[in-house]
């Protein structure tokens, strides 16, 4: 007669328990890598934006922006509609009133996830008159500096110590994971 052979409990606790050490290895570790991975990505995006602004000054000898001095230049323009529009071209900004008239497209990015609470991450959310919103992969628009009083330098952002300017026409920042632009410790930058 055969005889089957049946785990005992104390053979099934020894894998649980294994199962459960390399998860508390494993887990923390991939954590670790996506997040690497968000960080990259973001330095990629912030790189393209930037290219893109630069792209846009090269074909109309100004910033993709309404506002005009140095009174605006210290504060932050977002990768909102404001910005976002007038480089990917919607239809407003195409008109021969427009930011854009000559459609000059220099910015191209993957289509953004919805967060689920009205926000995207990881990409443009393009709206149906081609416009769209810039997200980077924490939910976050990125922060746009803009040498807007043409003298090569632009007001540095308040994490920044040390320094008052930057000596850069353009200056592109993600906040990070946390989402906030005081604490630069996890602030993705393009300088």
């Amino acid at each position: 007669m055969m005889r089957l052979h049946a785990f005992t409990l104390i053979e099934l606790l020894v894998v649980i328990v294994i199962i459960a050490i390399l998860a508390a290895i494993v887990i923390p570790a991939t954590k670790h890598l996506i997040n690497r991975a968000r960080v990259a990505s973001a330095q990629n995006d912030a790189l393209q934006l930037k290219n893109a602004i630069g792209s846009y000054f090269v074909e109309y000898r100004r910033y993709p922006t309404r506002l005009k001095g140095p009174e605006d230049a210290n504060a932050p323009i977002l990768s909102d509609h404001a910005l976002m529009d007038i480089l990917l071209g919607s239809a407003a900004e195409t008109a021969p009133d427009g930011m854009n008239p000559r459609r000059h497209f220099g910015f191209n990015a993957k289509n953004a996830r919805p967060t689920g609470d009205g926000r995207y991450r990881g990409g443009v959310h393009f709206e149906a008159d081609g416009g769209g919103t810039f997200w980077d992969p924490w939910g976050n628009h990125y922060r746009v500096l803009m040498d807007l009083d043409a003298d090569n330098r632009i007001p540095a952002p308040s994490f920044v110590s040390g320094t008052h300017f930057l000596p850069q026409a353009v200056a592109i920042w993600s906040a990070g994971k946390d989402g906030e632009d005081d604490s630069s410790t996890d602030n993705v930058i393009t300088w």
